[in-house]
């Protein structure tokens, strides 16, 4: 059956975004419907009632994204803390991981962001005006994000999905590519993953793949060494993936970038 189906699939297309999570993007996508797909599957979803301390005593609870609402598609309003210290922080409540290792709780997010704006506030263009730690809590609705919402609803959603590792951009693009970071957490840790990546298995195997960026060529074609010597028709922007679509000579793989 599974090969049947494969059979019949003639591209795949990944988007890989930056910055946001699951809750984010698509916790409140059956919200209505009690966090029940159309086909009767539970969804991990959000309910409302979640929270996270702010530090000071009290909670700050979930809300939702209205597309009315000021610098909204911009929401937190700054970058999230990255790398492999935040994120610990956004799950642990702390900077290292409690040894022995336990479940994390969620619960560091709306202080981290604190943490976060205290320094990205120091420097020109990093802050929206008017952001606030709170915002860190803001989800958007379907009604907010209808094309992302009606691909989730219309196709499939996988709601325990994680990140490959609990840090920044390049690491997690690397294991998309390689399956592997080769051991590297940290963007600046390495400029240039040298395991075998998807690319050069397609390559082998007959199947032919192209990478995009939005409006510059894509980072990732520095970032994966098996592909730094690829002919220039396997790169391209965002308009280049377009007209592949429209003339009908999409790659079988495809990997897009969004805008920096």
């Amino acid at each position: 059956m599974a090969g049947t189906l494969l059979n019949t699939i003639n591209h795949f297309v990944v988007v890989m975004l930056e910055n946001r999570s699951f809750d984010h993007m698509l916790g409140f996508l059956y919200a209505d419907q009690n966090n029940v797909s159309p086909l009767g599957h539970p969804f991990d979803g959000l309910t409302g009632t979640e929270s996270n301390p702010d530090g000071k005593g009290g909670q700050v609870k979930v809300f939702k994204i209205l597309p009315t609402d000021a610098n909204a598609y911009f929401m937190p309003g700054a970058d999230p803390g990255e790398g492999y210290l935040n994120t610990n922080w956004q799950l642990f409540g702390k900077e290292q991981v409690p040894v022995p290792t336990v479940a994390p709780t969620n619960q560091g997010f709306v202080t981290n962001f604190t943490s976060t704006l205290g320094w990205e506030s120091k420097e020109a263009g990093r802050v929206a005006p008017g952001t606030t730690p709170s915002q860190i809590m803001g989800m958007y609705t379907p009604q907010a994000l209808p094309i992302l919402s009606k691909l989730a609803s219309g196709y499939a959603v996988c709601d325990q999905w994680f990140g490959s590792v609990p840090t920044e951009t390049d690491p997690n693009r690397a294991f998309v590519a390689l399956a592997t970071s080769q051991g590297f957490v940290q963007d600046k840790s390495c400029k240039k993953y040298t395991a075998p990546s998807i690319y050069t298995l397609l390559r082998k195997h007959g199947q032919s793949w192209s990478m995009y960026g939005y409006d510059a060529p894509p980072l990732e074609r520095g970032l994966i060494g098996d592909v730094l010597n690829s002919p220039p028709a396997n790169f391209g922007k965002f308009t280049d993936f377009q007209q592949a679509v429209q003339k009908g000579t999409l790659a079988n793989f495809v990997f897009l970038e969004p805008s920096w």
